[in-house]
């Protein structure tokens, strides 16, 4: 098994407080390659940043791209990923 990592742009959508854009989004992708394909068995996504600035007020953030979502708390300017309890 390959794992190959790099960084990736994607478009997302952001939403939360009462608004809602369009994004970029920096994220480190994760493809897994069986022996001697080229093409991924799986992959997945970390590190993922909200890569453009916006005048949003601090709170919390739901962010969708790829088909996945992550939840966002915005603090002093700058999104976090909110761990999530069941």
């Amino acid at each position: 098994m390959t794992v190959c990592k790099e960084t990736v742009l994607l478009n997302g959508t952001l939403r939360g407080e009462g608004r809602q854009r369009t994004c970029r989004v920096r994220a480190t992708r994760n493809s897994e390659f069986s022996d001697e394909s080229a093409v991924p068995t799986s992959f997945a996504y970390c590190r993922c940043d909200v890569d453009d600035p916006d005048d949003f007020p601090d709170g919390d953030y739901e962010l969708e791209f790829d088909g996945r979502k992550l939840t966002l708390s915005k603090k002093q300017g700058q999104y976090l990923a909110r761990l999530q309890t069941n």
